[in-house]
This record gives C-alpha cells, sequence and structure tokens, in this order.
C-alpha cells in the first residue's frame, strides 16, 4: 500500500471493545494513544460513523504491523476498494488534530447519516456510557 500504516479507531475497534480480538488481528494492531480529527460522529446503534464536516471525532490511533490486516479490517467495514459506491465506509487518509502533524487512515461512513443520533461529544464510547470526551 506504501502509506501510513496508521489508523484511527473511533468505534467497535477500539481497544475498549474489543474489534481487533474478534477480527483475529490483535497480534497486527498496536496502540499509540489517543487522537482527534474533524468530522461529525453519529450513532448507529450497533456502531458510529464519522461523516466529513465541522467537528471533532475523538479516537485512538493505531499502528499496524502487517499490511495483510486491512483485508480483514475493509471486509469488516464493508469497503471494497473496486466498488466504492455500494460500500458501507470508505478508507481515506485525514489530518488529525490531535497528535498534530500526523495523518493517518480513518473509516468514513459512505451515506448520509439521515436520522442517525448526532454524537455531540464526539466520542462515541463515552456517549454509550453516557459520560463526555475522553
Amino acid at each position: 500500500m506504501g502509506a501510513s500504516p496508521l489508523l484511527v479507531t473511533y468505534g467497535t475497534l477500539m481497544q475498549a471493545a474489543g474489534g481487533f480480538e474478534r477480527l483475529g488481528v490483535a497480534d497486527q494492531v498496536s496502540v499509540v494513544g489517543a487522537c482527534r480529527f474533524e468530522g461529525r460522529l453519529h450513532d448507529f446503534g450497533r456502531f458510529p460513523g464519522a461523516v466529513p464536516g465541522a467537528g471533532t471525532v475523538y479516537g485512538e490511533l493505531v499502528r499496524l504491523s502487517d499490511a495483510q490486516a486491512w483485508t480483514g479490517l475493509d471486509r469488516y467495514e464493508g469497503y471494497d476498494p473496486d466498488n466504492e459506491a455500494a460500500s458501507l465506509f470508505v478508507r481515506r487518509r485525514v489530518s488529525l488534530t490531535a497528535p498534530a502533524d500526523q495523518t493517518a487512515w480513518v473509516y468514513w461512513y459512505n451515506d448520509d447519516p439521515g436520522d442517525a443520533p448526532r454524537v455531540p461529544s464526539g466520542d462515541w464510547h463515552a456517549s454509550t456510557r453516557g459520560g463526555g470526551p475522553s
């Protein structure tokens, strides 16, 4: 792929949710730390979805040690690079607001969020626990 092996997770793949373990790629991922990027976060019930726009999304920055992990992650996120129009999420590079001067991959929700409630705090895990940004 030749690009940054960094990925922002902001929902079911975050360490607290155990997504990498469920996918069997936990040994190919190391958590770098907390991060944030510009966007709007919506709650779709079982998972969140970020869309470009004004606001802040809080997440976790992870480093992939094996490029093969992308295949499983893309499948999990419903991303088909050969058919982006039909993909649930699309993978794009994003400039992070923290840590500054970093870019990483993020999975953007690939449709209009419609009636899905916005997560005003930008932190899906905190909102599902009833808290604010962490």
